[in-house]
């Protein structure tokens, strides 16, 4: 580990920006067919199931035609809610619901309807393939995701956001597996 993880992850987050940028700015017409392909992997059959997502901001893969999928397929959908302790609230979404930015500024549901997802999909910077994602640096999915223990917890990246390793703190929270564009990783966990 560096001497300083703080400032080493701080580099990291910018040189991964303007990677993330570029992958998304570059990326193939038919990626959102590949990602509902894959999208499928994970998550099996979506009846009766619980999916959630969320807006994509900063050139995060956009996982709206996913949703629109599952919810097609039969699922409710939810979107995150930043509250005031700045823990994730997911709370349900439809299509033509009305969104509003919660405490972050991020455009979120209006309803005061909370779930807890089956499946929750998250947006990273990159990750690698023991479960570590690099988020935007503020810590609001490491502190919630604890929260929801029997959700299945995929990010979802372009093939290219992957790295060989990345640092693990303590307080980093380990993801299930990461839908692509070219597959779906699973990572087991002990």
């Amino acid at each position: 580990m560096p001497e300083d993880p703080f400032r080493e992850k701080h580099r990291l987050r910018a040189l991964w920006k303007e990677r993330r940028k570029n992958i998304y700015l570059n990326s193939c017409d038919d990626c959102e067919k590949s990602f509902i392909k894959n999208f499928k992997k994970a998550v099996g059959t979506f009846k009766n199931k619980i999916i959630a997502g969320y807006n994509p901001i900063n050139y995060e893969a956009n996982c709206l035609s996913l949703l629109n999928f599952a919810s097609r397929e039969g699922s409710k959908i939810a979107l995150p809610y930043t509250n005031k302790n700045k823990i994730l609230e997911f709370r349900e979404w439809n299509f033509v619901d009305q969104l509003k930015k919660d405490t972050l500024g991020i455009l979120s549901p209006s309803s005061k309807k909370i779930v807890v997802p089956d499946v929750i999909i998250i947006p990273l910077l990159c990750f690698d393939l023991n479960g570590t994602r690099l988020g935007m640096g503020q810590g609001i999915y490491d502190r919630s995701l604890p929260f929801y223990e029997l959700s299945y917890k995929y990010g979802l990246a372009f093939s290219n956001q992957r790295t060989d390793t990345l640092i693990r703190e303590e307080h980093d929270f380990l993801i299930d597996g990461v839908i692509t564009e070219k597959n779906f990783l699973s990572f087991e966990r002990n």
